[in-house]
């Protein structure tokens, strides 16, 4: 690929994420009924998409052990990718494992 520079100014802008910190918080709290692990993605992680998915998955779980649970993967995952924009990820424990279908149909929050 060769960049050839155009007449005039530039007038695009481009954004560039890097970064190697992927999540700027979690915290454990009661919601809807039972237990809550609130996941905020740092923006790059959010933007980055699946290619850091399991890399954000991976920060999360040796931050927190006890979210290593399948439920509370398919719930990041959802979130990854229908609800990337949300404040946090709110993903629970004791709601139960669904297929890729129904988790999106819930929202990511099957009861």
């Amino acid at each position: 690929m060769r960049l050839v520079p155009g007449p005039g100014p530039a007038t695009e802008r481009v954004t560039i994420w890097f970064g190697t910190t992927l999540v700027e918080s979690l915290s454990w709290g009661e919601r809807e009924g039972g237990r809550s692990l609130a996941v905020d993605p740092t923006d790059w992680a959010r933007a980055a998409g699946p290619a850091v998915q399991e890399a954000t998955w991976a920060a999360v779980v040796a931050a927190e052990p006890e979210a290593d649970t399948a439920g509370m993967r398919a719930q990041f995952l959802c979130h990854a990718l229908g609800a990337r924009d949300k404040e946090t990820w709110n993903l629970e424990p004791w709601r139960p494992e669904v297929d890729s279908l129904e988790m999106l149909a819930a929202r990511c929050n099957p009861t």
